[in-house]
């Protein structure tokens, strides 16, 4: 089966649809409450972006310090994610997380949505706020998720290219979903083979390194390639140190790296140009 993550969004729909798939499939549910927490051992909390409440908040700007940490924040995030993802199969239910796992291409990307209309509709019949109320609550919502998605992905998170089924929960029924996403979840296609496993292991070793590099004061300067082999537990780095001597730069990524649970062995080439 694939990963299916599935895009938060008004009204609890996404959840629903969630445990509904995972009752049908024999999976786990994972929000990113869950992927956060499990992150913390990456050191997600560090980046001072840890609070599980500041997509709620206004998106700091891309300045260098930020950007460093924002960095930080996915390289943890990513590395959480993938550790669940080879753990089993489960449904994930957060906001745009699906893009970490881009590399993996057994990943189906479901969105939900609806018309503003049909939303200020429910919200007014939840809260018992008024048409004002909720038309202006549920746009400074999208426009949080849209600055949010921006500094944290570089995209647009309405792009329908960037999922690969968007349902329109005004016009259908939660059962009407959960049958469409599990047909397509079941099929062929869908299904991992042992080199999708083999390449997901591969990314998921890349992730605990990099965050592992972003996180240590040594190497978070350091811009090198990694390259692993997650069977064999081999790990190659490559790359110029511009801010420091070789000698010490490769003791300090020798260092980090050697101590991955999953790495045997690092091979380090600074200085090297891969496309010599």
């Amino acid at each position: 089966m694939p990963i299916i993550t599935i895009a938060r969004g008004t009204f609890g729909a996404a959840t629903a649809l969630a445990g509904r798939l995972a009752a049908a499939l024999g999976c786990r549910v994972l929000s990113r409450e869950d992927v956060y927490e499990a992150a913390k051992s990456y050191g997600i909390e560090d980046t001072g972006l840890g609070d599980l409440e500041f997509l709620d908040q206004r998106p700091p700007s891309l300045w260098v310090p930020m950007y460093e940490r924002r960095q930080r924040y996915l390289a943890c995030f990513q590395a959480a994610l993938m550790d669940a993802a080879l753990a089993g199969d489960l449904v994930y239910v957060g906001h745009l997380a699906h893009l970490l796992l881009a590399t993996y291409r057994r990943v189906l990307r479901v969105r939900l949505s609806a018309p503003e209309r049909y939303r200020v509709e429910m919200l007014m019949q939840q809260r018992g706020w008024d048409k004002l109320q909720a038309a202006s609550y549920i746009r400074q919502v999208d426009e949080r998720r849209l600055r949010w998605s921006q500094f944290l992905y570089g995209v647009d998170w309405r792009n329908p290219e960037l999922y690969d089924l968007v349902f329109n929960t005004e016009r259908l029924r939660l059962e009407t979903m959960t049958e469409a996403v599990k047909a397509i979840a079941t099929s062929a296609d869908m299904q991992a083979s042992p080199y999708d496993r083999e390449q997901l292991a591969n990314q998921r070793l890349l992730a605990v390194c990099r965050a592992a590099l972003l996180r240590s004061a040594r190497t978070r300067g350091l811009e090198v390639n990694l390259e692993v082999d997650a069977r064999l537990g081999h790990l190659r780095v490559y790359g110029v140190a511009d801010s420091m001597s070789l000698e010490t730069a490769e003791r300090d990524l020798r260092k980090v790296l050697s101590e991955m649970p999953g790495v045997t062995q690092v091979e380090i080439a600074l200085g090297d140009d891969p496309f010599r």
